[in-house]
């Protein structure tokens, strides 16, 4: 196919900053606001399927720019990871009715273990099966399924509770390097009862080697509620 897509980077705020947890609520708000904004722009092309935005904390995970900023990459394609996770999930959702990843919230919100801090309107949990120890995911509690229906508020709400939790992360691990990742709904496929928009903390806590490349099994050796307990036990009072 025609080699078209889209290549952005989103420099996070003017002043010289090398880690998002040194921006204020209000700047890490406009972040995620920006995120909103270019993927809207970007569904006004046809050309386009797909829009990933991920961002590299740390030369380990890949960072090349110590000012603090996010990618935002449209492709013609739906990538495979993506696809593989929408047909899981449409498929958990044609056997038990329910959207996947609305009964991940409800369950880890029952069970508390994972829970390392939540919002009125989102949660943060370590990840049941991490690919690294200490793995992070961030949901609406509510079935959304497009990342561009977050308001203002909202933002401003996600900000806030992922800042302190970032800041316990570096406490815990000695600021290791991470990547995150935004899952959404693709441009063109409206929005989906099945599927519920997420972002992913991936921090660099062990290298991968042959096992984890070669055959895409992964070794955590922090089981992921110890991983939230010292979390939680990191954040500042009121978090």
């Amino acid at each position: 196919m025609p080699a078209t897509g889209v290549a952005e980077v989103l420099i996070e705020c003017a002043e010289h900053v090398d880690d998002p947890t040194r921006l204020t609520d209000e700047q890490l708000a406009e972040v995620f606001r920006a995120y909103r904004e270019r993927m809207q722009v970007l569904a006004s092309d046809p050309r386009l399927a797909h829009v990933s935005v991920f961002k590299n904390v740390g030369a380990e995970a890949g960072a090349s720019l110590a000012h603090t900023h996010s990618q935002i990459i449209a492709t013609p394609i739906v990538p495979e990871l993506t696809r593989a996770e929408l047909a899981g999930a449409e498929a958990y959702y044609a056997r038990a009715g329910r959207c996947v990843f609305c009964d991940i919230v409800e369950k880890e919100l029952a069970d508390g273990s994972r829970v390392v801090a939540r919002s009125a309107n989102f949660v943060v949990v370590t990840a049941f099966a991490p690919r690294f120890a200490y793995e992070l995911w961030v949901l609406p509690v509510a079935h959304q399924p497009r990342y561009e229906a977050l308001t203002d508020s909202e933002a401003l709400e996600l900000a806030s509770l992922l800042k302190p939790v970032l800041r316990a992360l570096d406490a815990v691990q000695d600021s290791p390097a991470y990547n995150w990742f935004l899952h959404t709904t693709p441009l063109h496929a409206g929005a989906p009862v099945y599927y519920h928009w997420h972002l992913e903390v991936l921090p660099r806590t062990a290298r991968p080697a042959g096992l984890e490349w070669g055959f895409g099994c992964h070794i955590t050796t922090v089981a992921p509620e110890q991983a939230a307990s010292q979390l939680r036990a990191a954040l500042p009072d009121g978090v």
